[in-house]
């Protein structure tokens, strides 16, 4: 199965929203490998939703909290590709990406060899705010391993 294709109705979004759109992106990811729940919970609107494993989280504080409840005996990298950014509407951008997700973890005094669960196809949408772009929801779906 295919992602859904770009919305033709919205146009891209400018060269400069697009990279804020990748940096908001790559912090996200970079916190959550990194551990640092605050880092991800800094990434979110007031409002915003992380639809992760099928549960909303609302707002930054829930987002912090269940990021800081990760199991500390496992190691994450997300690798971000193909990411594109659409205007959509005054102050608010479509974001849509692959991520390729690796996975190690601590067990008899050492870490396992990297394996790579899937990769996921994400759509955030973001909204502009006094401190700059926002996640104002983030989803995503299995593309591989097909569902």
């Amino acid at each position: 199965m295919n992602p859904p294709a770009a919305p033709p109705d919205q146009p891209l979004a400018t060269a400069e929203d697009t990279v804020a759109a990748a940096a908001l992106t790559h912090a996200f990811f970079a916190g959550l490998d990194l551990n640092d729940p605050d880092a991800v919970a800094a990434c979110m609107a007031p409002d915003g939703v992380w639809v992760r494993q099928g549960t909303e989280l609302k707002g930054p504080e829930a987002v912090r909290q269940a990021c800081a409840a990760r199991p500390r005996d496992r190691a994450t990298a997300h690798v971000i590709s193909n990411l594109t950014a659409w205007a959509a509407g005054e102050g608010r951008m479509r974001v849509r990406f692959y991520l390729s997700a690796y996975l190690s973890a601590h067990k008899d005094g050492g870490w396992s060899a990297p394996s790579m669960p899937g990769v996921r196809w994400c759509t955030d949408d973001l909204v502009r705010t006094p401190a700059g772009w926002r996640i104002a929801r983030k989803d995503s779906r299995a593309l591989l391993p097909p569902a």
